[in-house]
């Protein structure tokens, strides 16, 4: 889905429910670690997949925060760990309804 006006994001809120997967990029913050031990941060952009808990609908900003469990792991999130996605205005997800 790309949702291109205010009023697909309620539509967009009104079909993702808990258990629901969806798939979207996220910025992540990194840390690596040197091989003398220092450690530094940097952000990633990565694509998430997370099994929907919790939704949240912003009006004002017209943007959905969905929260979940990660449900497909990459080198950057582990399995298991929550997230959340903050979905907007001609950004793209993929929904795949429980």
């Amino acid at each position: 889905m790309s949702p291109e006006e205010p009023e697909d994001m309620w539509h967009a809120y009104n079909l993702i429910r808990e258990g629901d997967t969806l798939r979207a990029t996220a910025v992540r913050k990194v840390a690596t670690e040197s091989l003398s031990g220092s450690t530094s941060t940097h952000r990633v952009r990565t694509t998430l997949t997370i099994t929907v808990t919790k939704l949240d609908f912003d009006s004002h900003a017209s943007q959905l925060h969905v929260s979940g469990r990660v449900s497909e792991e990459n080198k950057h999130v582990k399995l298991g760990s929550f997230h959340t996605l903050d979905l907007e205005l001609n950004r793209e997800f993929t929904l795949e309804k429980a």
